[in-house]
């Protein structure tokens, strides 16, 4: 399938550890140009996907959270097709253990680091009329996960962000949507995993094994997986899909819709 992303400029970010890496190699894949963005060695990953994948591909250490560094990197990458909107998680914690500061913290890193992404890059896709922004957020949009307060209560914000945008801006070939990926295996579910056993008293293989049963399939994701549905939504095959969040968590949410 031709998903006509060749030449396409795609800025993903936290593109050097997990679901960021996989969609940055997916779009290598496709022949598009792949800006990445993450704190630390941005550059030299870049280099390893761009070998292993004889690709187009450029590193910008920048923290997302300051607007300073997202001016930056919008000065040197210039414009995008392609907006991947990906952070790590904020700090995991019961409401008590969560002082204000905190929610400011989590606030910059995943809502204010959006809003300034977006502000940054929106203007050229409308000049152009064609664009995809991706925000990558977590099934706990649809079921709220233990001890993510952070994480549960502000990317229902980003989703809620999104979907405004998708019905202001559809009138210029300029899709937004969000992904939710269930438990995927990552370095942030590794820490998860850890600190659920040290918390619960039990080995971390039977975390693992209770964490997995929470799906229909029985098992985690791979980081890939959840590249090829942003990959997908990147493309002219999803012109027509716009405003939703598209759950990828192997059937961990059980409601209908």
């Amino acid at each position: 399938m031709d998903l006509k992303l060749s030449g396409k400029r795609v800025l993903v970010c936290g593109g050097t550890r997990g679901i960021g890496r996989a969609i940055a190699e997916e779009f290598s894949k496709e022949g598009s140009t792949v800006f990445i963005v993450a704190r630390h060695q941005s550059k030299e990953i870049a280099k390893q996907i761009e070998v292993q994948y004889s690709a187009k591909v450029f590193g910008f250490d920048a923290d997302l959270s300051k607007a300073e560094d997202i001016q930056q990197v919008k000065k040197a990458v210039g414009q995008v097709d392609v907006l991947i909107i990906n952070s790590g998680g904020p700090k995991v914690g019961d409401f008590f253990d969560l002082r204000d500061e905190d929610w400011y913290l989590a606030f910059d890193l995943l809502i204010m680091s959006t809003v300034r992404l977006i502000n940054a890059f929106l203007p050229d896709m409308i000049e152009r009329k064609w664009g995809r922004v991706i925000a990558i957020t977590s099934v706990s949009v649809f079921e709220p996960l233990p001890r993510l307060l952070l994480s549960n209560s502000l990317r229902m914000a980003i989703a809620g962000l999104m979907k405004s945008l998708s019905k202001e801006y559809a009138r210029y070939n300029i899709t937004f949507n969000c992904v939710a990926p269930g438990h995927t295996m990552t370095e942030r579910l590794e820490h998860l995993i850890k600190e659920a056993a040290v918390r619960m008293q039990k080995s971390e293989e039977e975390v693992i094994k209770q964490m997995a049963e929470e799906n229909d399939v029985k098992r985690f994701a791979k980081p890939e997986e959840i590249a090829a549905a942003v990959v997908f939504l990147a493309s002219e095959r999803a012109s027509y899909i716009t405003g939703t969040t598209l759950k990828v968590d192997g059937g961990f949410v059980h409601a209908s819709l």
